[in-house]
């Protein structure tokens, strides 16, 4: 007993090695070990790394998505500046405050499509004297239409002419010549205007200039002298003209300087060169009345066969208008201070019109009625 407690006690005192599976399971806990640590490394690893990446990706979106907020306040910006631009009315710098409108000069500045229908007769009184004398009737149709174009900066238009009277055997009626017609203005919002056209003039008037014919158009030039070059017969012609006008308050005053030069298309020599000139002085009297006072002059510059008292034409002529929706009508009377145009003026005989020493007088009225047509407004009311 006593040898065996020896011995146990010798062996216990000593570390006993391990066995297999004590060992297979000590390597399984370091291995085990290992992976842990291993995955918490990787993990921060991972983190890292991800970190990282994430700021550079952020670093790249952000310019990204600023961009598409800038696009998108920009078509914001834009639909809103469209749908203002569509709200809000064109602010045209030629609409000018509205002014009493000459019943025979044009309308410098209108916004719609224009056309006139304008009636003048009249009676030419022919003192006694060399055996003349006595009351020669007349009577003239004018229709002209004008059209704006680039915002009322240019226009084009046209005009003709036919006049009636007493040939010596009877009544008559002689046409005119075809004016075309193209003009420019500049205007500024307080009413000043300035412009000047150019009209041209083709050969319709076609008749004897000294046959029966010639008494009705030289009547007719007689009443309306500033027109003479539609009666002058078989000619071509050109009408260069410049235009003013100015506006205060109610008043308006207007002017238009032209030269008419025309050439017969028969006989080159035959030339004829006028100046007129045409003058209205108007006041609005109402939303839709106005009144005023025109003064037309012809001159005869080259006319070899016209004496020189007989080289100049004036017709002064009151006037009342009426702005209404859609037409303007206009009623004027006229009368002649001085002589009347003589004969040579339109013909190529002396003057069955001219009487040495002694004036004829020349008296009637004009009926406009003008036609207005906005085709850019449903509701259109030109009132001056």
């Amino acid at each position: 007993m006593a040898v065996v407690a020896g011995v146990d006690g010798i062996s216990g005192g000593r570390s006993a090695s391990p066995g297999p599976q004590a060992m297979e399971a000590e390597r399984r806990s370091v291995q085990r070990g290992r992976s842990e640590r291993g995955r918490k490394v990787r993990k921060r690893i991972g983190a890292h790394r991800c970190g990282v990446s994430c700021q550079a990706s952020g670093a790249l979106m952000a310019p990204r998505v600023l961009l598409r907020v800038l696009l998108a306040a920009l078509l914001v910006t834009a639909w809103a500046s469209v749908a203002r631009a569509q709200a809000v009315p064109f602010d045209d710098p030629y609409a000018v405050p509205r002014a009493p409108r000459a019943p025979t000069l044009p309308e410098l500045t209108h916004l719609e499509i224009e056309g006139t229908l304008e009636t003048t007769a009249g009676a030419i009184f022919l003192p006694q004297g060399g055996g003349l004398g006595g009351l020669e009737h007349a009577y003239i149709q004018r229709l002209s239409v004008e059209v704006p174009l680039g915002l009322r900066r240019w226009y084009v238009g046209a005009g003709y002419e036919v006049a009636g009277g007493n040939n010596g055997t009877g009544f008559a009626v002689v046409g005119g010549n075809l004016a075309l017609d193209g003009r420019t203005v500049w205007a500024t919002t307080t009413g000043l205007a300035f412009g000047g056209g150019l009209s041209l003039m083709f050969p319709t008037a076609s008749y004897d200039p000294n046959g029966p014919a010639s008494q009705v158009a030289l009547a007719a030039a007689t009443l309306r002298p500033w027109d003479v070059s539609y009666f002058v017969p078989d000619s071509y012609g050109v009408r260069p003209y410049i235009d003013v006008r100015a506006l205060d308050g109610p008043f308006v005053i207007q002017f238009r300087q032209g030269l008419d030069l025309t050439v017969s298309s028969l006989l080159l020599s035959d030339r004829r060169l006028y100046a007129t000139a045409g003058l209205y002085v108007g006041y609005q009297l109402g939303p839709h009345v106005a009144t005023g006072l025109e003064v037309f002059e012809a001159y005869a510059i080259d006319l070899p066969a016209v004496r020189d008292g007989n080289r100049e034409s004036l017709v002064v002529s009151p006037n009342i208008r009426l702005g209404l929706p859609w037409v303007q009508p206009a009623i004027s009377v006229f009368t002649n201070l001085g002589p009347p145009i003589s004969a040579p003026w339109v013909q190529r005989d002396t003057s069955v019109f001219e009487v040495p020493g002694k004036t004829a007088t020349v008296w009637g009225f004009r009926f406009a009625f003008t036609v207005v047509y906005d085709p850019t407004s449903v509701v259109m009311v030109k009132g001056r």
